[in-house]
């Protein structure tokens, strides 16, 4: 079964009340009908399954992490602990909103690349070592096998923070809904795109019914609503050479909140969004997530096998894949 711990963390960089992360810790679990077990709640790590690798999830601004219970919950009955967090913080002046932890001034273009944009990282990195010291994840986690995920903005804050560099035990990198283009606002020249780093996989998913990107296109200096453009041009243009490691996967019958389920339209921006189809895009939007992260985090060759065969068993739900 899958289980989950919660716990907390402080991101010393934002002022109170703002300051304090919640997360959720999602791991593979092995009930054993013990009198603690059912007195506590308390179940232990499936020891067939450990020491786990850990893929950590970034959130969309303003968008609750419960949405990807799914696919956390697919995630860690296969092994990989996943971690879902959220933080509340004044993003915009005179907006607060639920936030992944974004740090503007290091995607400005004087201090990009210099320092991590991920406020929350490095806490949420400490809370994991102290969990993997003592308690029911003790010696459970294996932090040389990270891999960051996102969606939306959060997407956008994985993909530009996957660099080993920062965090050398950095494997892998996913986003939904996500692109590289850099803001105006804070300094870009129209059309800029930024690069991620090299020397690890990246899985870019979207889908052609996006329209949160399409409907945000004017802020990053153009006028094209296209839904999947600026993703095409991220994995054309940001995301390097990699031996065929890398993949774009785009999506028939996906739009910017079908990684989210349930629907939850109290909040967020899925108004803007265009409709979606049947659901199944999301299926495969999580064989993809889940083959590519067993097959890069855990060796997994025939995860690796399904990851590359999946066009030809999901012909239907995608419209493209590249790799390279």
């Amino acid at each position: 079964m899958t289980r989950c711990l919660f716990d907390a963390f402080k991101v010393d960089a934002l002022q109170p009340p703002y300051d304090t992360g919640i997360a959720r810790i999602y791991y593979p679990a092995q009930y054993g009908d013990s009198f603690e077990e059912r007195n506590t709640g308390a179940v232990p790590v499936d020891e067939s399954l450990a020491p786990c690798p850990v893929l950590i999830l970034f959130h969309g601004i303003n968008i609750d992490p419960a949405g990807y219970r799914w696919l956390a919950e697919s995630l860690a009955a296969s092994g990989i602990v996943t971690v879902t967090y959220q933080l509340v913080a004044e993003e915009m002046p005179g907006y607060v909103a639920a936030t992944p932890g974004i740090e503007l001034q290091s995607l400005t273009p004087d201090q990009f690349g210099k320092q991590p944009s991920a406020l929350a990282m490095p806490a949420i990195l400490t809370m994991l070592e102290r969990l993997n010291g003592s308690g029911l994840l003790a010696g459970k986690l294996d932090l040389d096998r990270l891999a960051f995920g996102g969606h939306s903005a959060g997407g956008t804050l994985a993909l530009l923070n996957a660099n080993p560099s920062w965090f050398p035990g950095l494997r892998a990198v996913f986003s939904y809904g996500a692109h590289t283009g850099a803001s105006t606002l804070l300094g870009w020249p129209e059309e800029t795109l930024l690069p991620v780093s090299e020397d690890i996989p990246v899985l870019l998913i979207g889908g052609e019914q996006d329209g949160c990107i399409a409907h945000s296109a004017h802020r990053y200096g153009s006028s094209n609503a296209s839904a999947t453009a600026r993703i095409e041009q991220t994995f054309g243009q940001a995301v390097p050479e990699n031996g065929g490691n890398n993949t774009l996967l785009l999506l028939n019958d996906a739009n910017h909140f079908s990684i989210c389920f349930p629907a939850d339209d109290t909040c967020g921006r899925s108004y803007i969004d265009l409709p979606a189809g049947s659901g199944q895009g999301r299926d495969t939007a999580g064989q993809a997530i889940g083959s590519f992260l067993k097959g890069f985090l855990c060796d997994d060759q025939e995860a690796r096998t399904a990851f590359q065969e999946l066009s030809g068993a999901n012909h239907e739900q995608i419209s493209k894949l590249l790799r390279k």
